[in-house]
């Protein structure tokens, strides 16, 4: 019998040796050769399952207490990395160097972690200026195989978030195909808004939501945050709320909708406040006082004078 993670529990036996002080030579004496122990390793052949028992033993632990520990490692592993992928998106340097510090590269078990750590540090390179722009794309496109990707079929959540962020670097025409092909995938019925995921949809639902107010389609701006506004609401989230109500605030003003302006300039306040950031609340009244000459505190005590209700 094979493991069917062969990869993975090996790069977690490899990290548990290491940790213990135990030499590669140590560890596969008398169970396997050490060249056959870096292919299980590199993942160019899979570990039969007896051998557990035996690398068990080798670590002085039980084979039922290192799957456990090996189930446990990887749910911690792809916490940390998605606790680092946000502190990224939201620029918390706090944050970033805290879960960073708790990941090492080198031993990454899920191969899905692995890409999304190298997106990550893509993108804390970038915007830290210590990559250009040019080195970023590039960074981006070894990610995916682009141009080939837009014909596909069928895309992983991951290769839809690195095409999120192309779409900044390519001409009019890419973009405009870029932005179709996520919005199609977001709109796949069988698509599954649940756990860790959440976070990647919510950054392309917010990308897509941009995309199309710079474009100043603003029909499609209100669809995107509207639908933003429902996964947050699901997943119980604060995540990019005060954005949405603000993007459907500035594209109702567009669209002379004075109403459902108001509603949402109204609603994008109380996300601020739910969120509790003073230098976000302080960014957030900055930008709108600018976009809607108002003032914004003024703005929301008039509202709720007309308002008595809420």
């Amino acid at each position: 019998m094979l493991v069917d993670t062969s990869r993975e529990l090996a790069l977690f036996l490899e990290k548990m040796r290491f940790l213990r002080g135990i030499s590669q030579e140590e560890f596969t004496e008398g169970i396997i050769s050490n060249r056959q122990y870096q292919r299980y390793v590199r993942g160019e052949s899979p570990m039969p399952y007896h051998l557990i028992d035996l690398f068990a033993e080798r670590l002085n632990v039980r084979k039922e207490q290192l799957l456990l520990e090996f189930d446990n490692h990887t749910l911690k592993e792809t916490m940390n990395i998605i606790n680092y992928f946000q502190a990224v998106s939201n620029r918390d340097m706090d944050q970033i160097n805290h879960y960073k510090s708790l990941i090492d590269p080198e031993y990454i078990i899920e191969p899905d972690n692995r890409k999304t750590y190298q997106l990550t540090k893509l993108n804390e390179d970038y915007i830290l200026n210590k990559i250009s722009q040019e080195q970023y794309k590039l960074g981006l496109l070894k990610l995916i195989e682009y141009p080939k990707i837009l014909s596909q079929t069928a895309m992983s959540y991951f290769e839809v978030n690195v095409l999120s962020k192309l779409i900044d670097f390519v001409s009019t025409d890419e973009q405009n195909l870029i932005a179709q092909k996520i919005g199609n995938y977001l709109e796949n019925p069988d698509l599954i808004w649940s756990g860790n995921q959440i976070v990647t949809f919510n950054v392309l639902i917010f990308r897509l939501a941009r995309y199309y107010g710079i474009k100043e389609d603003y029909k499609s701006v209100i669809t995107y945050s509207n639908l933003g506004i429902k996964m947050n609401t699901r997943s119980k989230s604060l995540n990019n709320l005060d954005y949405y109500f603000y993007f459907l605030a500035l594209s109702y003003f567009r669209l002379n909708d004075q109403d459902k302006f108001k509603e949402n300039l109204y609603k994008c306040y109380g996300a601020l406040i739910a969120n509790n950031n003073q230098s976000r609340m302080q960014f957030f009244t900055q930008v709108i006082e600018k976009d809607f000459k108002i003032n914004y505190k003024e703005f929301i005590i008039s509202y709720l004078k007309d308002k008595p209700g809420l």
